[in-house]
C-alpha cells in the first residue's frame, strides 16, 4: 500500500489534489481489506491440509533416507548378524542412526516429510530391538505372545521418547499402534496363541480409543491452524480402518451375502455422515474398499466377465468419491443443519463456503 507520506508529497508537488489523495487512501484501504478476506478464505479452503512437504527438497531428502536404510538392511544386516551381532544389536544401531538424522532434519531443519519417514523407521527399528531380545536363544516351538508384547513395549516406549524430543505429529499414531500391539501380545500370551477370536474386539476398542484422541486434538483446533490438526489427521487415519475392519471383516472372510453387502453400504453411509460432521475425509477412506466389494457383489448377478465386473465396480466407486468430494461443503451443510445451535458445534470446524 502507498504510504501516507508519499501521497502528501504528491499533493505538495501538485501531481494530485488533496481530495484525490483521500479518495485513493480509502480505495487502497478497501482493497487491502478485501485481499485479507480472500487470503483468509484460501487458508481455510482445505480444512484437512496436512504438512507433508514444503517442496521437492523434502522429497529428495526423504528419498535419500529411504535409500540409506534400504542399503543398511539389504547390504549390512546379514553380514553383521553372521559376525555375531544379534538382531537387537543391528536394529539398535539403525535406531541410533535415525535419532542422529532426526536431530538434524527434524529438530534443526524442521522438514515434515523426512520427519515422518524417520519416525516410521525408528518405530520399526525399536520394535525389532524388542523382538530380537525376546527371541534370542528361544526355540521356535516355545514362542508365544511374549515377542509381540516386548516388541510393542519397546516401540511404544521409544515412540513416547521420540515424541517428547521431536514433536512429530505422526508419532502419536505409532504410540497407539504400540498400545494395540501390546494388548494383542498379552492376549496371545494368556490364551496360548489363540488370539484370532479376540482380534475384532481389540481392533474395535483400539479404534474407538484412537478416534477419541483424534477428536480431542480436533476440538483443540477447530479452525485447523496448528499442529493439533496434523496429530488428529494421523490418528483418524489409524482409527477408521480399525473400526471399519472390526465391524465388517468377518463378512468378507467368511460368508459375503446380500445382507452383508447391504450392511457394508449402511456402514459406509454412517461413516460418511460422521466424516461430514467432523470434516474429516480420512474417516471415509477406510470404508471405501468394503463399498467396492459390496458393489461388486450386487453387480455379480449381471452377466459380466471378471474384468468387466472389476472395471464397473471401480468406475462406480470412483464416481462416488468424485461426487462426494466435489460437493463436500454442500453435503456437510445439509448434515450439520440438525446440529445448528447445539453445544456440539463449538467443538466442530465451522461450515465453510
Amino acid at each position: 500500500m502507498i504510504s501516507r507520506a508519499s501521497l502528501t508529497g504528491a499533493v505538495s508537488s501538485g501531481i494530485i489534489s488533496s481530495d484525490q489523495a483521500d479518495k485513493l487512501v480509502s480505495y487502497l484501504t478497501l482493497q487491502a481489506d478485501n485481499l485479507g478476506k480472500i487470503h483468509a478464505t484460501e487458508k481455510l479452503h482445505d480444512p484437512e491440509e496436512v504438512r507433508f512437504t514444503r517442496g521437492f527438497h523434502d522429497i529428495f531428502i526423504s528419498l535419500g533416507i529411504l535409500i540409506v536404510f534400504t542399503g543398511y538392511c539389504v547390504g549390512l544386516w546379514s553380514p553383521l548378524s553372521s559376525n555375531g551381532l544379534s538382531t537387537a544389536a543391528v536394529a539398535g544401531v539403525a535406531a541410533v542412526i535415525v535419532w542422529l538424522l532426526a536431530e538434524w532434519f527434524t529438530k534443526k531443519k524442521k522438514l515434515a516429510l523426512p520427519s515422518i519417514v524417520l519416525t516410521g523407521i525408528f518405530g520399526v527399528a525399536m520394535g525389532l530391538v524388542g523382538f530380537g531380545l525376546a527371541t534370542q536363544g528361544v526355540s521356535k516351538s516355545a514362542l508365544d505372545g511374549t515377542p509381540l508384547t516386548v516388541s510393542s513395549l519397546f516401540a511404544l516406549a521409544s515412540a513416547v521418547i521420540f515424541y517428547w524430543r521431536f514433536k512429530v505429529p505422526i508419532t502419536l499414531t505409532v504410540i497407539m499402534a504400540g498400545v494395540m500391539g501390546l494388548i494383542i501380545g498379552q492376549i496371545s500370551y494368556l490364551t496360548n496363541g489363540q488370539v484370532n477370536d479376540y482380534l475384532s474386539w481389540v481392533s474395535l476398542v483400539s479404534g474407538m480409543l484412537t478416534f477419541a484422541f483424534a477428536m480431542y486434538f480436533d476440538a483443540k483446533d477447530v479452525n485447523r491452524e496448528t499442529l493439533n490438526t496434523d496429530k488428529a489427521f494421523w490418528l483418524h487415519l489409524l482409527a477408521a480402518p480399525l473400526i471399519v475392519h472390526s465391524i465388517l471383516s468377518d463378512a468378507y472372510f467368511e460368508n459375503l451375502t446380500g445382507l452383508y453387502a447391504l450392511l457394508s453400504i449402511a456402514v459406509v453411509f454412517v461413516f460418511g455422515a460422521v466424516a461430514l460432521v467432523i470434516d474429516r475425509r480420512a474417516m471415509l477412506v477406510a470404508a471405501l474398499s468394503y463399498l467396492g466389494f459390496a458393489l461388486a457383489y450386487f453387480l455379480n448377478s449381471a452377466d459380466f466377465s471378471a474384468s468387466q465386473l472389476t472395471a464397473t465396480s471401480l468406475v462406480l466407486l470412483g464416481s462416488f468419491v468424485l461426487l462426494l468430494g466435489s460437493g463436500w461443503n454442500v453435503a456437510r451443510r445439509i448434515v450439520m443443519r440438525p446440529l445448528a445451535g447445539t453445544a456440539l458445534t463449538t467443538y466442530l470446524p465451522p461450515i465453510r463456503n
